[in-house]
């Protein structure tokens, strides 16, 4: 029994990046009465891991067809092609609504200010240019982005804003652990603007429970205070609550073939638990366990070091598991080595380099980051590999706790520092060495460029482990995102919305989403502001 009643026109279930921006649109929209609900101490949820914000991209018709089509080519056209379409179409509105509503002055330098002003108005125009954004995946180390994912290519306006320091936590070496810059920027925009509105932000206050009437639609929320339980009144409601990336139990009965007990790095806010889901479970809507994604990526060196990181992508080096033995080809980078790593002991793995592939490897990372990196953005993060480097192993000499970078005059004194067979780990090396002379991997078949023999000390051994960002898909919308009640996909729940990562359609059971997690959280989120907002307006 709520030991308080809180009335209101419409509810959100989660204040990160998605349902901050549905609040706003809507009650901008609609003039009604908004209540979000967190439970966390502090809004931004998974947002905060996140490169993307409203992006100024437009694409001209045949643009935005040839991308469409791409999407669904890949996908299998397994999601909803109506959903995608609108969730594509929708960047260039969000844009300019954004930018109305917020000064962006303190976020783009002038410059490129005006240049986004010019550009918009050539493309409404009925004009050809276009805008693209280079990065922007929820939680993805750095905001780097596949083809698959979302970007045009390119260079844009907002290359200017992202070569910048940008980030809250300055002391950070690792900003893949946010905050981030477009998704901290975002919620803190945001939530200025619900001030001003008089949008109600409950931290603390975890939604357990949907009130629902005879025919299982949704008038109110149970919510779980400090003080008690709460229930808040309702005429439409939109569920903007995250994943699950937090749940173990739920990732391993989803994904036992990841969570398997070996190590992975989770990029997701502790509250990110799967609330919703069960939420919605309960009061009879169908939840699309099976479509589900979830990105995983390895090895990467989080939660250290970025640059050492970006220096692990480049394919030369060479890989070893706890054994002391190479277990895959090393050009496999980022999205290729993560399945093979969860088979490894313990999930994890050492990056081996002499002096003379340290300096190749680093050197050539600054110099050419577009090609050895995310993006020329990368350049403002990039510190100095020597520094670095240097630091981590300091740490690791120092006794501190962690997996930082370990240095060695020998191979045998390097495996004692590592905890791996020494014989096994000599024999590794010198057996790679062979092939690199012989330019033959008989192995794994690298290929003979990336071939370059481990002889000069000191050596030196970068830590690398699998990474998960949060789930993705779960409750089942359309493309006017109104949430279907049953597995047939045909029954709408009247009045109620859902957006961000707890929202299905958008995603297959595929390694990769058909658009990034960041470019999904603001289109969904504003679209779920605008429908919500023109169901409150004709009730």
């Amino acid at each position: 029994m709520a030991e308080k009643t809180i009335n209101c026109d419409l509810v959100v279930l989660g204040a990160g990046g998605a349902g901050l921006l549905a609040a706003v649109k809507a009650a901008d929209m609609s003039k009604k009465k908004v209540i979000v609900l967190e439970k966390a101490k502090k809004a931004g949820g998974c947002t905060w891991f996140c490169g993307a914000s409203p992006s100024p991209m437009r694409s001209s018709g045949e643009q935005l067809d040839t991308r469409f089509r791409q999407i669904m080519k890949d996908l299998w056209w397994r999601v909803n092609p109506r959903l995608m379409r609108n969730a594509l179409e929708a960047s260039g509105p969000c844009f300019d609504w954004f930018s109305t509503i917020c000064d962006l002055s303190d976020y783009y330098p002038k410059e490129t200010l005006e240049m986004l002003k010019q550009m918009n108005k050539g493309t409404q125009s009925g004009g050809q240019q276009q805008v693209s954004t280079p990065g922007g995946t929820g939680g993805q180390p750095g905001g780097e982005q596949s083809g698959q994912q979302g970007g045009q290519g390119g260079s844009s306006p907002m290359m200017a804003m992202m070569n910048q320091e940008r980030h809250i936590n300055k002391k950070s070496r690792d900003p893949s652990i946010g905050p981030g810059k477009g998704g901290s920027y975002l919620v803190t925009k945001m939530l200025e603007q619900c001030s001003k509105m008089g949008i109600d932000v409950l931290t603390e206050t975890r939604a357990s429970e949907f009130v629902a009437d005879a025919k299982g639609n949704v008038t109110g929320v149970i919510a779980e205070t400090s003080d008690g339980k709460i229930q808040v009144n309702c005429k439409a409601c939109v569920i903007a609550a995250g994943g699950f990336g937090a749940n173990l139990e739920k990732l391993q009965k989803r994904w036992p073939y990841h969570y398997n007990g070996n190590r992975i790095h989770r990029f997701s806010c502790p509250t990110d638990e799967g609330d919703s889901l069960d939420m919605a479970e309960k009061i009879g809507i169908y939840i699309d366990y099976e479509n589900m994604n979830i990105q995983v990526g390895g090895p990467a060196h989080h939660p250290y070091s970025y640059t050492i990181y970006r220096m692990m992508w480049q394919p030369e080096g060479v890989y070893v598991n706890l054994n002391g033995e190479r277990w895959i080809d090393e050009t496999v980078e980022l999205e290729g080595g993560y399945y093979a790593l969860g088979r490894q002991p313990g999930g994890e793995m050492w990056m081996i380099v002499d002096e003379d592939l340290k300096e190749l490897l680093g050197t050539r990372l600054y110099e050419n980051p577009r090609k050895y990196s995310a993006s020329d953005a990368d350049k403002w993060i990039l510190k100095d590999f020597r520094e670095d480097i240097a630091y981590e192993v300091s740490l690791d000499e120092g006794g501190a706790a962690g997996k930082h970078t370990r240095k060695a005059d020998t191979l045998e004194e390097l495996a004692k520092k590592i905890g791996v067979d020494q014989k096994s780990f000599v024999k590794t090396i010198e057996t790679y060495n062979q092939y690199c002379d012989n330019k033959r991997d008989l192995d794994f078949a690298k290929k003979p460029e990336y071939l370059i023999p481990l002889r000069k000390p000191p050596f030196y051994a970068f830590w690398g482990q699998r990474f998960a960002e949060t789930t993705h898909g779960g409750i089942v919308i359309n493309e006017n995102m109104e949430v279907l009640r049953d597995k047939a996909q045909k029954t709408v729940v009247p009045g109620l919305f859902a957006a961000g990562d707890n929202a299905g359609g958008w995603v297959t059971d595929v390694p990769m989403p058909a658009i990034s997690p960041g470019s999904w959280m603001v289109s969904s989120g504003y679209l779920a502001g605008v429908a919500a907002g023109k169901y409150l307006m004709k009730i």
